[in-house]
C-alpha cells in the first residue's frame, strides 16, 4: 500500500494551480502581510456562486491583484466579526502545522467589515466519501484531529469538509468552516478519556471528526507526529503576533492576543502528552498515562504562562 508524505504539503498537492488555490505557494508571513489588507477584494457581483452560498447572503468577490483569484464574502458584526477572527486565526496556524484547509480571512472593503472565504470550485463533500476505506482520506483526517481538539473545534461532521483531485489523481482533503473553534476558552472543552483512547466534549450534538476514535489506535504516535512536530515549535510570541495582526480590528487585540497564545501552547501540551501516552511508539515507553488527569489539573487549573 502506498504511503504518502503529508507534511511535505506542497509536494503532497503538488500542482502549482492547487498550492495557489490554497495559498501554499507563500510564505506565511508574506501571506499575511497581503490577505490582512484592507480592500484587497473588489467586490463582483457577476460572480457565480454556489447556491448554498447564496443563499446565506454570500456575494463573490475577487483579488484586485489576481483577478482569477474568486473569493465569497459575507458583511458581519458583533459576535459574528470575533467568530470570523478565530476562523481567520485557525486559518494561518493550520498553513504554518502544514495543513490543507481552506483560506479564509476578515477583512474590510470600503470600510466594511466581511468574512471572506476562497472560492473552492470542482470540489466534492466528504459525505458520500469512503472516508474509512481510503487510506489516504482517513490519515488526513486522523491528522486533522490535531488541530481540531486544540482548536477546540467540535463541530467536524463530514459537511466540513471537500476534496479535490489534483493530477496524480490524489483526494486532498480540505477543511473548511471554522466558525465554531473556540480559542479563547481556559477551560478544557474536549478532554481525552482515561478507559481507552477517546474524548469526552462538552457538546455531545457535535462531532470532533467523522472518524470513530478506534481508527487512531491503528497509528502510532510517529504518524501522529506528522503534525505535533510542527505545533510543539510553536512560541507565545510566534501565536502572539499572528494574533495580533489577525485581531487588528479589534480594541482587545493585546489580550486577547496573550489569552489565545497560552491556550494553545497548553492545549498543545496536553494532547501531545495524552497522545504520546495513549498511542504505540517510541514515546510511549517515557510517558505514563497514569499521570494524565493530575497533569491536566496543574496545567488548565494553572494561570501562570507558559514558555
Amino acid at each position: 500500500m502506498e504511503n504518502y508524505n503529508y507534511d511535505f504539503v506542497q509536494e503532497f498537492v503538488h500542482d502549482a494551480d492547487l498550492r495557489n488555490l490554497l495559498c501554499l505557494d507563500r510564505e506565511l508571513e508574506t501571506l499575511m502581510d497581503y490577505l490582512l489588507r484592507d480592500d484587497f477584494l473588489s467586490i463582483d457581483e457577476g460572480i457565480h456562486i454556489p447556491f448554498f452560498a447564496e443563499t446565506r447572503d454570500y456575494i463573490g468577490a475577487r483579488e484586485k491583484d489576481d483577478h482569477n483569484a474568486v473569493w465569497i464574502i459575507k458583511q458581519v458584526q458583533d459576535a459574528d466579526i470575533i467568530n470570523t477572527e478565530m476562523a481567520t486565526i485557525c486559518f494561518f496556524l493550520d498553513i504554518y502545522t502544514h495543513t490543507i484547509s481552506a483560506p479564509q480571512v476578515i477583512t474590510r472593503i470600503h470600510g466594511a467589515v466581511y468574512k471572506a472565504t476562497r472560492l473552492i470550485r470542482k470540489a466534492e463533500q466528504l459525505t458520500g466519501a469512503h472516508y474509512t476505506e481510503r487510506k489516504q482520506l482517513k490519515e488526513q483526517l486522523l491528522l486533522d484531529i490535531v488541530n481540531r481538539w486544540i482548536f477546540f473545534d467540535e463541530d467536524r461532521n463530514p459537511n466540513n469538509y471537500m476534496i479535490k483531485y489534483n493530477s496524480r489523481n490524489n483526494q486532498i482533503v480540505i477543511a473548511i468552516d471554522f466558525l465554531n473553534a473556540d480559542l479563547l476558552a481556559s477551560e478544557i472543552k474536549i478532554k481525552g478519556t482515561e478507559d481507552k483512547f477517546g474524548w469526552e466534549r462538552m457538546e455531545k450534538t457535535r462531532y470532533l471528526t467523522p472518524l470513530k476514535s478506534e481508527n487512531c489506535t491503528e497509528y502510532s504516535i510517529d504518524f501522529f507526529n506528522i503534525r505535533f512536530n510542527r505545533f510543539r515549535k510553536l512560541t507565545l510570541r510566534f501565536i502572539e503576533d499572528i494574533c495580533k495582526k489577525v485581531l487588528r480590528l479589534n480594541p482587545q487585540k493585546n489580550s486577547m492576543s496573550k489569552t489565545i497564545a497560552e491556550n494553545i501552547i497548553r492545549r498543545v501540551d496536553y494532547l501531545y502528552t495524552y497522545f504520546s501516552g495513549r498511542l504505540p511508539g517510541e514515546q510511549k515507553k517515557s510517558r505514563k498515562y497514569s499521570t494524565m488527569g493530575k497533569t491536566f489539573e496543574k496545567v488548565y487549573g494553572s494561570s501562570k504562562k507558559m514558555t
